[in-house]
């Protein structure tokens, strides 16, 4: 009896919007899910386990993520049984990615796994982004490091930018979900002209801050009036945080994502614990446990081996 065949894949968290990046820009972090998939030569349902973020409450049916994502590539080929085992390190719904990293994880074992019927990364991109529902958290999840996504005609196009060498992430990450259909429902639909152009002129400052290390612009270039004023009423104590967290030490912070995370922008070093620890403190003083994270730039995104 032949033995079942094996793939790994470790994809990485991913932070969106960055502040004034809304629904385009996206960075990869250094906190990582595993999925080992496995196929038996005997025939049998496909069964997922999963451990760490979500072992008691995500589904093991069809409607998980993974399985989802997965079986928009397997599309009929024929299999033995399939095991899937999750180990989720991400935080869920927290503005991390965790989603994007289970959609790509899925997508990614499958398409290694049932090869030379592989889909090339662009195609994966536009599986990713289609079954998120938007690209920012998709892109960096499957490419790693900094990216812009582009509307085009037939769906986003990723685009990938450099950041600096020194560069890192430091998450705030509250006690509690916040789900994305909640944060997008506080929404405006339509925004004013100025305020449109406030945030095309910090977002071109912060892609070139992040390359070039000026560290000293990250506080500017990271404001936004498109969706952090709507949505601080949803995370209580946001605005006090990431005020503190520029008081702190030279960098720029945004909400993470749809939230509830927090997370800034800043040159490695001593000082990127305390901007995590003034992040904590404002959360604290309104009753948010908040767990503190200091992430290096993932620069490689979604690997399979």
């Amino acid at each position: 009896m032949r033995r079942p065949r094996r793939v790994k894949v470790t994809v990485p968290a991913s932070t969106s919007n960055l502040g004034p990046g809304f629904d385009c820009l996206g960075l990869a972090l250094g906190l990582y899910n595993e999925l080992v998939v496995e196929e038996h030569p005997e025939p049998g349902e496909t069964t997922i386990e999963i451990s760490g973020e979500g072992a008691e409450t995500l589904p093991r049916g069809p409607e998980n993520m993974i399985l989802k994502a997965a079986n928009a590539v397997i599309a009929g080929r024929e299999h033995g049984r399939l095991l899937f085992k999750a180990v989720n390190r991400i935080p869920l719904a927290r503005g991390l990615g965790s989603s994007a990293a289970a959609i790509v994880s899925g997508l990614v074992a499958a398409n290694e796994l049932f090869k030379p019927s592989a889909l090339t990364p662009r195609e994966l991109f536009q599986y990713a982004a289609t079954l998120e529902g938007h690209p920012d958290n998709a892109a960096p999840a499957l490419f790693g490091g900094l990216t812009v996504c582009v509307k085009q005609r037939q769906g986003s196009e990723p685009f990938p930018l450099k950041v600096h060498k020194d560069l890192c992430a430091v998450v705030c990450v509250p006690d509690f979900e916040l789900a994305t259909s909640k944060a997008r429902a506080v929404l405006p639909h339509t925004v004013l002209l100025s305020q449109a152009v406030d945030n095309i002129a910090r977002a071109a400052l912060l892609t070139a801050a992040l390359e070039r290390g000026i560290w000293g612009a990250l506080s500017e270039a990271t404001q936004d009036v498109l969706h952090q004023p709507y949505r601080s009423s949803l995370v209580a104590g946001l605005d006090e945080a990431l005020s503190a967290a520029r008081r702190a030490a030279p960098c720029g912070a945004a909400l993470s994502g749809s939230g509830p995370t927090t997370v800034a922008f800043c040159k490695k070093g001593p000082h990127a614990r305390r901007i995590g620890e003034a992040m904590r403190s404002e959360f604290s003083r309104r009753g948010v446990k908040c767990k503190v994270l200091v992430l290096a730039v993932d620069r490689r995104g979604a690997r399979a081996q």
